[in-house]
C-alpha cells in the first residue's frame, strides 16, 4: 500500500504547473507571420474573340503580420500582371490585375496562363493562379 506524504503532493503539482506556464509562454513567442490567399485560384474564361482581356484576382492577407508582395510574374510575355499595392496589412486585401492581348502575337486556340505571386509568407512563398481561355481564330486568318 502506498503511503501518503503530505509534502509530496505539493512537489508533484508545482513542476507540472511551471511546465504548463512555460508552454503557454513559449506558444506566445511564435513570431506573427503573414499568410497569402489569392482567389480565385483558377478562372475559365470560356470562348472569347481575339481581343485584349482583363481580369482580376483578390490577394488577401489572412496572417498576423504585413504581407509584402515581392514579385509578380507570368508564364508568357503576352500576359501582364500587377498588384495595386505591395504591402497588405493583416486582414486586408489588394487587387491583382491581369491582362492578355492575344492580338500581339496572333494567339488563338486553347490558352492556359499562370501568374506567380511571390511574397514574404514563410509557409507559402510563391502562389500560382491561372486562367484558361479559348481564343477564336480571327476571320481570314
Amino acid at each position: 500500500m502506498d503511503k501518503f506524504i503530505p509534502g509530496m503532493a505539493k512537489v508533484g503539482w508545482l513542476p507540472m504547473a511551471l511546465a504548463a506556464l512555460m508552454g503557454l509562454g513559449l506558444a506566445g513567442c511564435k513570431a506573427a507571420a503573414p499568410r497569402i490567399v489569392v482567389e480565385p485560384a483558377a478562372q475559365d474564361l470560356g470562348e472569347r474573340p481575339q481581343e485584349p482581356l482583363a481580369l482580376t484576382y483578390t490577394v488577401r492577407n489572412e496572417g498576423q503580420a504585413p504581407l509584402i508582395i515581392e514579385k509578380v510574374s507570368t508564364s508568357c510575355g503576352c500576359t501582364k500582371a500587377a498588384v495595386d499595392r505591395e504591402v497588405i496589412p493583416p486582414g486586408e486585401s489588394a487587387t491583382l490585375q491581369v491582362t492578355l492581348d492575344p492580338t500581339e502575337d496572333d494567339l488563338y486556340g486553347d490558352l492556359l496562363r499562370v501568374i506567380y505571386v511571390r511574397s514574404n509568407d514563410p509557409q507559402n512563398p510563391e502562389v500560382q493562379v491561372e486562367f484558361r481561355v479559348l481564343i477564336g481564330k480571327p476571320e481570314g486568318g
